[in-house]
Formats: C-alpha cells, sequence, structure tokens
C-alpha cells in the first residue's frame, strides 16, 4: 500500500493512462494549419537555415514552438508519428507538472503554518493525483495534443506551469529552509521558462500575473519583498507585447491559430467579440464538466447585444463564478483551508483566458485548444471539490471514483482521437455538427475529391458556396471537379468566379489554364500559367503545365525548355523527368 501513495506511482499512472487515451494519435495526419506551417514550409525543413537566424526571424514570437518542429522535421521527415509523439511527451510533460504544482502549493506556508485547520494526511496523495489524471484524460484536450500545430497551446503551457513550479518551489525552499543558493538556481530556472513560454505563445502574457496571485495567496511577505521576489517574471510579461509590436501587424490575427485560408470570420468590433466570449467561456465550462458534442469548427453565433438572453445568463453564470472564487477565498481564511486552493484555480482559469476571450478579435471566436492552459485551475478546483465531497468516505471509495471517472473520461478521448483518424472522417464529424457552415462542407469536399468521390465532393462543395458565397477556395474547387468530370464550360464559370473573388489566386489561375490547354485554347492556356506563375515563381508544376500547353500548340522547342526547368526544380517528381524525355525524343525525331 505504500507504493500506491508513492508520488513516483503517481506520475507512472498519469504516464499510463495518457498512453492509453492517446493510443490511437499516433498515425493522425496533418490538417489545417500543419499544412502551411510544416508540409509547405521550406524553412522549417531546412534546420541549418532556420538555426541560422532566418527561424527567429520568420515568427519570433513563437520562435521555440516553430524550433520544435523544424527539429521533428530534421529527424523524421513528413512522418506523423514523430510529431504525435513529441506531443504527447509534452502533454504528459504538463500532466506531471500539474501534480508538482498541485502537491507543491499544499505544502506552502498558507498550508503548513494553518493555525485553525491542519490539513488530513491524504491530502498530499488525492489532490494532486486527481488534478493530474483530469488533465491528462479529459478529452477536451485533444485539439491541444492531436492536432499537430496546436503543440504551441501544450507547449507554453508546458514552460508555463514548469516556471510556475520553479518560483513557488524557490519560494518555499526560501521561507521554509532558507537555502537561498537553491532558491536562486530555481529563482532563474523560472526566468528562463517564461521566457521560453513566451516565445511560444501570446497567452504566455498572463503569467506574471497569475504568480502574482499566487505569491499573495500562499506566501507570507511583506509587500515590498514579494514585488522584489516578482520583479524579474513581472518584467518577462514585456516580451510579449514588444514583440508583437514588432510585427506591425493586428493582434487579433496574430493570436489566431489558423492559416490564412481558414480565416473566413470577419472582423469583429471588439464589444461584439466581449459579448461572444461571454457564451464562448461558458461553452468551455460546460465542455470541461460534460465534455459531449466536441467540435473542431463550432458554427457559434455572434452577439451583437449584452442584451441578448444567452449573453446574459452566460455573463450571469461567469460573474457567479468568480464571485463564488471570492467567496471560498474568504472562507479559506475562516477554517477551510483547501478552499483557497479551489479560489486559485478558478482565477487561473479566468487570468490565462483572458489574451483570447476577452475584447482582442480573434477571427474564430472558439477552439478547444484554447482552453488547455486555462484547465489546470479548473482541474485542481475540480480535484479540491471532489475531495471535500468525498472526504468523509474511505481512501478506497475516493480511489474507486477517481477510477470510474478516469476510466470514462480515457475512453471518450480515445474515442475522439478515432474522428482524427483521416480528414473523410474528422470532417464528416464537423458537417454533422456545423451543417450550415461553409468551411467544413469545403474541407470535407476537399478530402472526398482526392478520394476521387467526386459526386459526394461536388455535393459538398456546392454547400460551400451555398452558406459562405464569397469563398473562393470553394469555387476553386467547384471547378477542379467540373474539370476532372469533363464539364468545361461549368469549370472555367466557377474557376472565373473564384478569380473575381480573389485575382491573387494562384491555383485557381493555374486550374482555369488547365481547362482552356483541355478545350484547345493553348493562348489563353499560357496567359493563364503566366499569371500564377508570377504569383508563385517556384512552382515547378506551372512550368510542366505551360510545356504541355506549348506541346499542344506544336511549339516543342519551347516546351522542351518548360519541361527542363520543371524537372531541374522539382527533381524528385518522375513525371517531369519522364515527359521531358518523351518531348525531346519527338523534337529529335
Amino acid at each position: 500500500m505504500k507504493l500506491l501513495s508513492r508520488p513516483a506511482f503517481h506520475l507512472f499512472l498519469v504516464a499510463i493512462v495518457g498512453l492509453l487515451a492517446y493510443a490511437n494519435s499516433f498515425t493522425v495526419p496533418f490538417f489545417l494549419d500543419d499544412q502551411g506551417s510544416i508540409v509547405e514550409n521550406a524553412l522549417i525543413q531546412d534546420l541549418h537555415r532556420f538555426l541560422s537566424g532566418a527561424g527567429y526571424a520568420y515568427n519570433p514570437r513563437r520562435f521555440v514552438g516553430y524550433l520544435t518542429v523544424a527539429l521533428n522535421y530534421h529527424f523524421g521527415g513528413m512522418d506523423v508519428t514523430g510529431y504525435h509523439v513529441f506531443n504527447l511527451a509534452v502533454h504528459l510533460a504538463s500532466a506531471w507538472l500539474v501534480y508538482g504544482l498541485v502537491l507543491l502549493t499544499l505544502r506552502t506556508p498558507f498550508f503548513t503554518e494553518h493555525p485553525e485547520a491542519p490539513l488530513e494526511p491524504e491530502l498530499p496523495r488525492f489532490i494532486p493525483l486527481c488534478a493530474a489524471l483530469l488533465f491528462v484524460s479529459h478529452p477536451i484536450q485533444t485539439q491541444a495534443v492531436t492536432y499537430i500545430i496546436q503543440r504551441f497551446a501544450s507547449l507554453v503551457t508546458l514552460f508555463f506551469v514548469l516556471s510556475f513550479y520553479c518560483y513557488g518551489k524557490a519560494r518555499v525552499l526560501q521561507q521554509r529552509e532558507g537555502n537561498l543558493g537553491k532558491a536562486l538556481m530555481l529563482y532563474a530556472g523560472a526566468v528562463v521558462a517564461a521566457g521560453c513560454a513566451m516565445k511560444t505563445k501570446e497567452t504566455a502574457f498572463t503569467l506574471p500575473f497569475v504568480i502574482l496571485i499566487y505569491e499573495f495567496l500562499f506566501f507570507r511577505m511583506s509587500a515590498l519583498k514579494k514585488l522584489i521576489l516578482l520583479a524579474p517574471v513581472v518584467l518577462g510579461s514585456l516580451v510579449v507585447p514588444l514583440s508583437i509590436l514588432g510585427t506591425g501587424r493586428p493582434i487579433g490575427q496574430l493570436l489566431s491559430d489558423l492559416d490564412a485560408a481558414a480565416r473566413v470570420t470577419p472582423a469583429l468590433p471588439r464589444l461584439d467579440y466581449l459579448f461572444t466570449q461571454f457564451t464562448v467561456i461558458a461553452r468551455y465550462l460546460r465542455l470541461l464538466v460534460l465534455p459531449v458534442g466536441q467540435n473542431l469548427d463550432y458554427d457559434f453565433p455572434i452577439q451583437h447585444s449584452l442584451a441578448a438572453p444567452s449573453v446574459l445568463l452566460s455573463l450571469a453564470l461567469l460573474l457567479a463564478l468568480l464571485a463564488f472564487a471570492l467567496f471560498l477565498l474568504r472562507r479559506s481564511a475562516q477554517g477551510e483551508p483547501l478552499l483557497r486552493l479551489a479560489s486559485f484555480g478558478i482565477l487561473w482559469f479566468f487570468v490565462t483566458l483572458s489574451v483570447e476571450s476577452s475584447i482582442i478579435p480573434i477571427p474564430d471566436v472558439i477552439f478547444e485548444h484554447r482552453v488547455y492552459l486555462a484547465s489546470v485551475g479548473a482541474f485542481a478546483a475540480l480535484a479540491v471539490f471532489a475531495f471535500l465531497l468525498l472526504k468523509r468516505y474511505p481512501a478506497r471509495v475516493r480511489a474507486l471514483a477517481l477510477g470510474v471517472v478516469v476510466v470514462v473520461l480515457t475512453a471518450a478521448t480515445f474515442a475522439r482521437n478515432q474522428v482524427w483518424q483521416s480528414g473523410i472522417s474528422l470532417w464528416s464529424d464537423v458537417v454533422q455538427k456545423s451543417p450550415q457552415k461553409g468551411r467544413p462542407h469545403y474541407n470535407l469536399a476537399r478530402f472526398l475529391a482526392q478520394e476521387n468521390r467526386s459526386d459526394e465532393a461536388l455535393a459538398h462543395a456546392l454547400q460551400a458556396v451555398r452558406y459562405e458565397p464569397s469563398n473562393p477556395l470553394a469555387y476553386n474547387l467547384i471547378g477542379q471537379i467540373m474539370g476532372k468530370n469533363r464539364n468545361y464550360v461549368q469549370a472555367a464559370a466557377a474557376l472565373d468566379e473564384a478569380i473575381r473573388l480573389d485575382p491573387g489566386f494562384a491555383s485557381a489561375h493555374m486550374n482555369l489554364g488547365d481547362v482552356y490547354r483541355l478545350t484547345g485554347l493553348t493562348r489563353k492556356a499560357l496567359d493563364e500559367y503566366e499569371i500564377a506563375l508570377r504569383l508563385t515563381p517556384g512552382d515547378a508544376s506551372i512550368f510542366y503545365k505551360m510545356g504541355l500547353a506549348l506541346a499542344n500548340a506544336n511549339d516543342m522547342e519551347k516546351a522542351v525548355v518548360f519541361l527542363r526547368s520543371a524537372a531541374q526544380m522539382a527533381p524528385a517528381v518522375p513525371l517531369y523527368r519522364a515527359e521531358l524525355q518523351r518531348m525531346e525524343q519527338m523534337l529529335h525525331r
């Protein structure tokens, strides 16, 4: 039984639960922003160039996150397994740190010196383990773990909690043991981890403020000395705003996690975004308690008035929860110290969500990965409530209750990861849950088209246009499908509309060139290819298609020139070399 109460066994158990929950995630393919950030990102595919300074210049605000991606590519190329192994390792390490942080908090002076209500001996075992198990097994975490590029959310949490833990450990050592040397080393570790967090994702901006709350809730020292201790970490909060000022771009765009092709939500007024976030946070809370109906791409209504019933009810819930946190804080000073940890967890939740869920408009108003960092506080609070609810029962009853909950959550996470197994399964799930939103229909159509299921793909592409008539991507896809089915007149009409909506859409110009080439309109085809080439001068496929068009016009010499360029630019594509050899043979007959 002693083994079962040891932290080493608890950490082992947390790791096993995490591995079981994500056992089916290692083959999940690249999705959405994975394309632009990994698959099509030449910079991360050249580690030497990345480390020479180009990587930092590419995105100084998220340099650490992109560095991990570059290292993944360096050691494993496009094999998704390595990326998922890293993501899961980050998730498990974060869960261990959650365990350590909760356990450490129970050893701060507030608890160890509390005069009225000494803590029960079971606390150091149950509450930290409960918080860590909930964190590692809960299905709301899948988007931050299984969606590869959203490692930014899990990685910033890892550094955030590591910095927090180092700071708390240093303070405990300083106050309880007077070990100044080790405390200073931990302070340095806290600053380094905070810097890594600040260079991973902008949500790390909240770290100094959460540490400030932690300091005043759990430690005893004069205000002046506290401010001196906090100064290095508080100054670290300037890293994010200074980085943002250097980009010259709106902060909402910087905070958005999807690439430009996925940003279809128009700019929102700040108040509308704030009103909407009241309902979004309420949804996050519901998912934390009851993780049913998860969705990659919610069709979430934009709120325009504080008087809207859903906004008022959500705001009332959030204010009640904040008032409850303050009530718990007051009660903790009157005889139930554990309530202070629950209060702190609630405050952590709100503060860490504030960057993405306040008045800074982000094109997509809700994404589940945004609650990953905030969930640390939420699960700490839930662990406290679970213990207080069950403390009258024997330890084995508490363990059984926790075990049942964790098994259910682990099974739900495994099932959620099953949805992520392919583009068709993922976007079919989204279309079912957001049937009147254009983007899910478009993405499902794209994956169906890749599987040569043209009729189904066309049906969803048309639905995408119906719900989002200003999206050139959907018209381009319709043109591709129509062209493949040899409906060239309809294909040209769809592609013309895509170009009208976005004249700089290189793929639409190239596809329209294909239609003209296949219908014998060589001059028009070359005109479209030339436009596409000006927009994307490094695309070997355009040189290849221009060579085919010139060959159709019996201009073999020019055709060979363009085909040779394509073969030289993309030597790994055998089609280009084979077509070049065929044309050269025809030219020399």
